[in-house]
């Protein structure tokens, strides 16, 4: 199954809110829940929120391509040792470009 992943970076210049955002292929696993852990590599991370949308038919057939009927979204926030270790972008950017699992990657403050 493909969800949707998205997290704060923890990091706050006063403009700008850093976060990365990335397609998770899951295959069978089960979705997980709210407060479980998940560890993309050396991040840990914790869920915020699950939620799922049901798309209509007639939105699906408007798409250029070929969409999940269901759609799920993982809210994540990171952990409080991934907090300490204070990553920059390019760090979160390089740990999860590496994941085969991870697709359509975005950091933002990533010059990649």
């Amino acid at each position: 199954m493909r969800t949707q992943v998205g997290f704060g970076l923890g990091i706050s210049d006063g403009e700008v809110e850093y976060e990365a955002g990335f397609t998770w292929e899951t295959g069978s696993l089960p979705l997980p829940r709210k407060g479980d852990r998940v560890a993309f590599g050396e991040l840990i991370t914790v869920v915020d929120s699950v939620t799922f949308t049901c798309l209509d038919t007639g939105y699906i057939a408007t798409r250029d391509h070929e969409i999940d009927d269901v759609e799920v979204h993982l809210g994540l926030r990171l952990a409080k040792a991934a907090r300490k270790a204070e990553y920059r972008p390019a760090e979160f950017h390089t740990i999860l470009s590496q994941l085969p699992s991870v697709s359509g990657l975005h950091v933002t403050g990533a010059e990649h």
